[in-house]
């Protein structure tokens, strides 16, 4: 089987997987079309970021394969979900943070999950960042918890670029294939 085969996300519109439910295998813009909320879903396949909004914005949720019976255990704040895409480019994972904006002041190297920013003797704030290989999350509190940012590949030169309205982050996770033990939900 090919990746793109294995790729599903069903989004159903009560809890418990319950109601009206669609099965998507790609980017959607907009998935009012198909769905009014979002109670529960299954991740058959594949890596997903969900928006809150149309079109890719609004809070970001991340979800790797598995069942979540409620909004509540993907971290969601409520049950509105409008668009989702896959996230591609799961190995290897490297990147750089700084604590000043546009890649200045101290810098860190990172290839593993950190937990918790505070406890590894991490500053909580990361002002910009360097995405050498894979694709991360970054979570504003530790464990895992809070608003989540996906970073892919790339170079962020402030934090609004990532979308968050502060610098703050707790926790650092890697996005990367099920099999994985270091990277279980």
């Amino acid at each position: 089987l090919s990746l793109e085969s294995k790729l599903l996300i069903v989004f159903y519109e009560d809890k418990d997987f319950q109601g009206r439910s669609y099965d998507c295998k790609g980017d959607s813009a907009d998935l009012q079309s198909y769905i009014r909320r979002c109670n529960s879903l299954k991740v058959e396949g594949g890596w997903w970021v969900l928006y809150e909004r149309n079109n890719y914005t609004g809070y970001q949720y991340v979800v790797g394969p598995g069942e979540y019976n409620i909004y509540h255990h993907w971290m969601g704040f409520n049950n509105c979900v409008r668009s989702c895409r896959i996230i591609k480019n799961v190995r290897p994972h490297k990147l750089m943070l700084f604590d000043q904006p546009q890649f200045g002041g101290r810098s860190l190297e990172l290839t593993e999950n950190i937990k918790s920013a505070p406890e590894k003797g991490l500053r909580l704030e990361v002002q910009s960042c360097k995405i050498l290989e894979g694709t991360w999350v970054f979570y504003e509190h530790p464990n895992f918890s809070g608003r989540q940012y996906l970073l892919e590949k790339g170079e962020y030169q402030h934090h609004t670029e990532w979308g968050a309205l502060r610098a703050t982050v707790g926790s650092i996770r890697r996005i990367i294939e099920q099999s994985d033990p270091d990277n279980a939900q």
